[in-house]
């Protein structure tokens, strides 16, 4: 059996609409930090990285309710968190933000390739639209009645109350979370990614290629 002796550390990023709290800290940064101490103490070559996540519904949400820019938001928490990250003694060797340059080049080099390709799925459907807002709403942007559980504010993608997973189009008397408005369905294209094409490829990289430890940790051979 081989043993490695290159170790990657991935820990979750946090979005950017908020600091962090300690059980954040506790749930992910710590026990990850304490994995990679211990790799650096046996000698092993240790790479913990992770970083702001500022591409996301919740930042845009904090944004309108306080008046200012999304670019606002990330740029306040993004300084927050990784201070709190350094208070706490967290020993990344890398944390970005999804702002980043190569961030932005590199997921939009894998979307190009991909439909370059013609690997995904081209497809018309209707989704809520919030003609005030004058724009489309992603699952967080959407509160109504869960159809499960009847709680009145679940959101578009998830009911926190019964845990069920749905479409924002699912909920009974949605109402825009921008406005409160009654959004009407409007028709908009989208694209998606056979992943099934991909299960066996995937399974041998992750599952036998690389040994996964918890969620978000694997080495390198």
């Amino acid at each position: 059996m081989n043993t490695p002796k290159r170790y990657t550390i991935t820990a979750a990023l946090p979005y950017t609409n908020g600091p962090v709290h300690i059980g954040h800290l506790a749930g992910v940064y710590v026990p990850a930090d304490i994995y990679a101490r211990f790799q650096r103490l046996k000698g092993n070559d240790v790479l913990y990285i992770s970083g702001s996540d500022e591409h996301g519904v919740p930042i845009t949400i904090k944004a309108k309710k306080e008046g200012i820019t999304p670019q606002q938001v990330v740029d306040k928490y993004h300084t927050i968190i990784k201070k709190s990250f350094e208070d706490f003694g967290i020993s990344f060797d890398n944390y970005s933000r999804t702002s980043a340059e190569v961030h932005h080049e590199t997921a939009s080099g894998f979307f190009k390739k991909l439909y370059e390709d013609g690997k995904f799925i081209e497809e018309t459907n209707q989704q809520l639209y919030d003609a005030e807002a004058n724009q489309f709403l992603a699952d967080r942007f959407v509160v109504g009645t869960c159809p499960k559980c009847g709680n009145e504010e679940s959101y578009g993608d998830q009911c926190e109350n019964c845990g069920t997973s749905h479409n924002a189009t699912d909920l009974i008397n949605p109402k825009s979370a921008i406005t409160g408005n009654v959004p009407t369905l409007k028709e908009t294209k989208h694209w998606y990614l056979p992943l099934d094409q991909y299960q066996e490829w995937l399974k041998e990289w992750i599952v036998e290629g690389h040994k996964m430890i918890g969620s978000r940790m694997y080495w390198d051979k």
